[in-house]
């Protein structure tokens, strides 16, 4: 009995082994055991959103004002949004002066003019002034090598004892670069025998090309413009990067189409009202995160299908689900009819960059590095799924958007924009306008009164050439009156004009920069004109000044990093600071080439030239008017040459003229 049920077990084991699963219910188990995992994150990310959205109301508000004085449209006219009256309703005549649309387009004109002055991005990447990974100055002058320090050569215990193996040649500075030849750190102490150069210079100047090149790559300039032009009207400007894309390398090889794929850096200018930020941040910096949304077409989500990092499986998923695009509050009005248009067309998809804690991180099975209690990550949402989660990919770790104000509000996260600063200004304008106008429609016609007892009854009181009034008693032309209303019009149209003046002092760009003509007072010299644009120019200056500290110079720091990191095969050696030239451009370029030029002067007279480095001072004079110092400049052996040439050529015509 025993012996039968012993050997009947393993035959059950056997048999429910044998039963298969359904595959429906193991695909439905890994959904449950997804969503356990994810939904978190998703409802996470989703409250965030929800407190962001909540607590930018008002400056919305402002954004939308601000767009509509852009556009010439009364807050009162939009309609759903804003239902105060900015002026009587029972104004007949309601035109719009649009002094704030020339106004932003001043700025916006302005800047740009004094950023891409030689049409190339305003960034700059610079030696610092104590090099460590090259150094600032060599020379093959062996008198100007630091030979004792450098060759350990000395008395026992001086600390400079010589290593075994140690040579000349490996003790000493050598840079295998062709660029620098066999060169050794130091000044040349030859009088001009020997090269001079800065290596860490030249450094500098090769990655200034390698990074203005993937720049150009980019179309930075055009997606500058884009930023640009937002901060101008809604008072704050956005740029992400750098982020990696593929670029596909187009090229044949034997007839045969075969093309490549290389890592390129990208940046590209994102719109404020699509990217929702930390509440709690006064500054862009201290942003515990950000979150940027998506409005993706049908063919943008079928993209997302290749890309690299996304869950391929979650993307159809959702193209399957159908679009899921709800309008915000304010896209009625910011895009317009396209919002309606498109209403069931478009995917939502949200773009987290943000912190995390490492039980969440451990919870969506990413790697983890360190023993940091939060991890910082990059988390692409629709609806419910995830589309893509993973940590920052970028050494060192940022959030990848930079923000940059028109004018900063040292308590607010978001600036100040052009349409902000005149408002009131633009409302009294439309107001005087509006009275000037309606006033003109009564002083330019006439008003009659009609005394119907002195008349016939039933008769017709339009007026026209050669009316009759049949008149049945009473003093002759006393049954109808005319009556003129005085008219006011140029005293609103003066206090218009006060008001325009107004605009010009809140917002710092004066009428005469942008066409206005009719100039009295100080500008009607044109000292007085120079000394009105100079002052005009201060405001845009400090604009620029936040773009540099902002932008430009965190932006070419992380395009130093991305390069490091990506494309350190393609770098030079050198120690490498990060300049953003935008106030440069605008200022110190003609005045660093007028000094140069004066220098050069100098140099003439000989008693001074020996005293003065005329290699650097060409070079720097040929980088301030914009050119290539290779191409323009010889090196000193080709130099003498060229001196040789010149001076066979000029004993050559001395000869033929004896």
């Amino acid at each position: 009995m025993a012996a039968s049920l012993l050997g009947e077990k393993p035959q059950k084991e056997q048999e429910v082994q044998e039963v298969p699963m359904d595959p429906d219910q193991i695909e439905l188990d890994l959904e449950m055991e997804e969503t356990m995992r994810m939904g978190p994150l998703v409802a996470r990310v989703r409250e965030q959103l929800s407190q962001a959205d909540t607590s930018r109301f008002t400056a919305e508000n402002q954004w939308i004002k601000n767009l509509l004085a852009y556009r010439g449209i009364d807050s009162n006219q939009a309609g759903k949004n804003d239902t105060k009256t900015e002026f009587r309703s029972s104004e007949e005549h309601k035109p719009y002066i649009r002094t704030t649309t020339v106004k932003t387009r001043a700025a916006f004109a302005q800047i740009m003019e004094s950023l891409l002055q030689n049409s190339r991005f305003p960034l700059m990447i610079e030696a610092t002034p104590v090099s460590s990974g090259a150094p600032n100055q060599a020379t093959n002058d062996p008198q100007g090598a630091e030979s004792q320090e450098d060759f350990g050569i000395g008395f026992e215990g001086d600390g400079q004892e010589m290593q075994p193996g140690a040579t000349q040649d490996n003790m000493s500075w050598k840079e295998s670069d062709p660029l620098y030849g066999n060169m050794s750190e130091g000044h040349d102490k030859s009088g001009g025998q020997f090269a001079q150069l800065s290596p860490a210079g030249r450094a500098a100047e090769q990655m200034n090309k390698l990074i203005q090149d993937q720049l150009e790559e980019s179309n930075a300039n055009t997606e500058l413009r884009k930023s640009v032009f937002e901060s101008c009207l809604l008072g704050s400007g956005l740029m992400k990067g750098v982020f990696t894309e593929k670029k596909t390398i187009h090229k044949w090889v034997e007839g045969q189409y075969s093309p490549t794929q290389v890592k390129q850096p990208k940046i590209r200018s994102t719109s404020l009202w699509d990217l929702y930020v930390d509440p709690n941040a006064v500054i862009f910096e201290d942003a515990e995160f950000v979150i940027e949304r998506h409005r993706k077409t049908a063919k943008q989500m079928r993209d997302l299908l290749g890309m690299e990092g996304f869950r391929a499986d979650k993307v159809q998923k959702c193209i399957d689900s159908g679009a899921n695009y709800v309008n915000m509050r304010f896209e009625h009005i910011v895009r317009e009819e396209e919002a309606i248009m498109n209403e069931g067309k478009l995917w939502e998809v949200l773009e987290y960059w943000g912190y995390i804690s490492k039980e969440e991180a451990v919870q969506a099975g990413l790697p983890l590095d360190g023993d940091a209690p939060q991890v910082q990550v990059n988390l692409w949402i629709c609806g419910q799924e995830i589309l893509r989660v993973t940590t920052n990919p970028f050494l060192p770790q940022r959030i990848p958007y930079f923000m940059f104000n028109y004018e900063q509000d040292a308590y607010n996260l978001y600036g100040t924009g052009v349409p902000e600063c005149m408002q009131d200004s633009q409302k009294m304008m439309n107001g005087f306008a509006r009275l000037a106008v309606d006033n003109l429609a009564l002083a330019g016609n006439m008003v009659f009164d009609i005394d119907e007892t002195m008349l016939v009854a039933g008769q017709d009181y339009d007026i026209y050439p050669g009316k009759v009034f049949r008149r049945q008693g009473g003093q002759a032309g006393a049954a109808v009156t005319a009556l003129k209303f005085p008219s006011t019009a140029n005293e609103n149209l003066q206090m218009m004009d006060t008001f325009r003046r107004q605009a010009d002092e809140a917002t710092g760009i004066p009428s005469v920069s942008h066409g206005q003509t009719g100039v009295s007072g100080t500008g009607r010299t044109s000292s007085g004109l120079n000394m009105i644009l100079e002052n005009a120019s201060l405001n845009i200056k400090t604009v620029i000044r936040n773009m540099d500290d902002d932008l430009l110079q965190p932006l070419g720091k992380m395009l130093f990093y991305w390069n490091n990191q990506y494309n350190a095969d393609k770098i030079p050696a050198g120690d490498f600071d990060c300049v953003a030239t935008g106030i440069r451009s605008y200022t110190k370029n003609e005045i660093k080439v007028q000094r140069l030029q004066t220098l050069l002067q100098l140099s003439q007279n000989p008693a001074l030239a020996p005293m003065i480095k005329l290699p650097y001072l060409i070079r720097e004079l040929v980088k301030g008017m914009d050119l290539d110092p290779e191409e323009v400049i010889n090196d000193m052996n080709e130099a003498k040459i060229y001196a040789e040439i010149i001076g066979m050529a000029g004993g050559v015509s001395s000869q033929s003229k004896q």
